[in-house]
């Protein structure tokens, strides 16, 4: 899409990619694609798309990346992903990420085959233990029982003295697992794939199997941009042995710096990242976060999330934190887990810094609808029509700054205090909400007066029970 201050009636280009590559063997099951209109639509002024990219099958589509510099957009699904290129509008790369025994992706989302299939099959291994179970075993003297009683409690004994005291068992899952080729992030660099002396522009992609695929992009010049195609070739591919969902990928330069969004040095909203040394690679996984070293793909630091607390990662971004005094500022990993808990974890070294109770964790929408912004601020929803704003940030606070104009006649010239906000009115969780709202009655119906004309930050006095989030110093 393009932004253009008129209407305009315009002819929109398609294209259908196969993500399946006409596989033998995997037929869809789910809905049919929509059909788009071969006739030019009016738009109004505003964002107006010029091209539309159907995958086939007509999957959701699951990750999404944009690199406005490269003009590529790159997809996934849960059947594969691919490059997109909206300059010339051609495709550069797919690739199937479907496992041959992952049948059950192609029944779509709303196939209830999946559940009875699953269902099925685990009542009849539940009756297939039940009759392993009630067997009686061969008799035998006393003495043997014992001796076995006693063999197995050795046994159990050593197995338990080989994990560390403080973590939980953590079983590697099976590659036969479903949706394992469920793409679940994409990521853009440019940093050091193939070897340590030349640095180019790669792709990196996650699924939920815990499997990365990393390819090599090979752009043209700014000059011969419309000429020649952009290339596309497969440099590595990097298996996690516990097989976890892989939720986040970031590149860190040679001072252990996040590498900057696209045009941002051009526009001198950022520092120009650390090209001479060594990039690692930052891997976050469901239960735990990794970072491997570049171009040899090597473990440096390890930090295990779920064998600690039992939770596991929902959504993870970075953030910087600036000092409100010092002109300091680092950048930190902030992760939301299942449990609600917001933690906060050093770079590069992964050294956890802070923790916060931030969401309840029998609110899955809200968890699932939290979102990180790059200065410590994140949003989630509160209901379908409301969301909540809060900042883990000591300089970023949040602080409603906000006047409602209000007509002479309908304010009253004695405020009244009330709890809360209006409905409509955004809502604080890093500072105390609460405002000034003039009202009043007539014939059963309320006016509002002026409301929110400063923001009360101090809620001593007023008893109200919010909760906060500590500020990072």
């Amino acid at each position: 899409m393009e932004l253009n201050d008129e209407a305009a009636d315009l002819m929109v280009d398609g294209m259908i990619v196969d993500l399946l590559q006409d596989q033998p063997g995997f037929r869809w099951k789910g809905h049919e694609r929509l059909n788009r209109k071969d006739e030019s639509v009016i738009f109004p002024p505003g964002f107006q798309p010029f091209v539309v990219v159907q995958c086939e099958p007509p999957a959701v589509i699951t990750s999404l990346v944009l690199h406005s510099e490269w003009k590529l957009v790159a997809f996934g699904t849960s059947h594969g992903f691919g490059i997109f290129d909206y300059q010339q509008k051609q495709q550069i790369l797919l690739r199937c990420t479907l496992n041959p025994t992952d049948q059950l992706a192609l029944e779509g989302p709303l196939s209830r085959v999946k559940s009875i299939k699953k269902s099925l099959r685990q009542s009849f291994r539940r009756i297939r233990r039940s009759r392993v179970s009630g067997r009686k075993p061969p008799t035998s003297s006393s003495a043997s029982k014992v001796d076995d009683a006693n063999a197995r409690f050795d046994q159990d004994a050593l197995h338990e003295m080989e994990l560390a005291p403080v973590q939980r068992k953590i079983e590697a899952r099976s590659a036969d697992d479903s949706f394992t080729g469920f793409v679940r992030t994409l990521y853009f660099a440019d940093t050091y794939l193939k070897d340590g002396s030349h640095y180019g522009p790669s792709l990196w992609a996650g699924t939920n199997g815990g499997c990365i695929y990393a390819y090599s992009l090979r752009i043209p010049s700014v000059e011969r941009r419309m000429e020649e195609t952009v290339f596309a070739e497969p440099a590595k591919e990097i298996q996690l042995m516990h097989r976890a969902p892989v939720v986040g990928i970031f590149i860190l330069d040679g001072r252990g710096i996040p590498l900057p969004e696209p045009l941002e040095v051009a526009h001198d909203l950022s520092k120009s990242p650390e090209m001479h040394g060594s990039h690692h690679l930052l891997v976050v996984s469901e239960e735990q976060f990794k970072i491997f070293t570049l171009p040899k793909v090597s473990t440096k630091v390890k930090l295990k999330l779920t064998a600690l607390d039992g939770s596991r990662v929902r959504k993870v971004s970075i953030s910087n934190f600036s000092s409100r005094t010092e002109e300091y500022s680092e950048s930190d990993l902030v992760v939301l887990t299942n449990l609600g808990d917001i933690h906060i974890v050093s770079l590069p070294l992964l050294r956890p810094q802070q923790r916060f109770s931030c969401i309840r964790k029998e609110d899955v929408s809200g968890i699932a609808s939290c979102v990180f912004t790059r200065y410590g601020q994140g949003f989630y929803l509160i209901s379908p029509s409301e969301f909540e704003r809060f900042s883990l940030s000591a300089k970023w606070v949040v602080e409603p700054q906000c006047v409602a104009e209000v007509p002479e006649g309908n304010r009253n010239s004695r405020p009244r205090q009330i709890k809360g906000m209006n409905r409509t009115a955004l809502k604080s969780r890093a500072s105390e909400r609460s405002g000034w709202m003039s009202r009043e009655v007539v014939d059963g119906e309320r006016k509002t007066g002026k409301m929110m004309e400063h923001a009360l930050l101090n809620d001593e006095g007023r008893g109200t029970q919010r909760k906060r989030l500590q500020d990072i110093g």
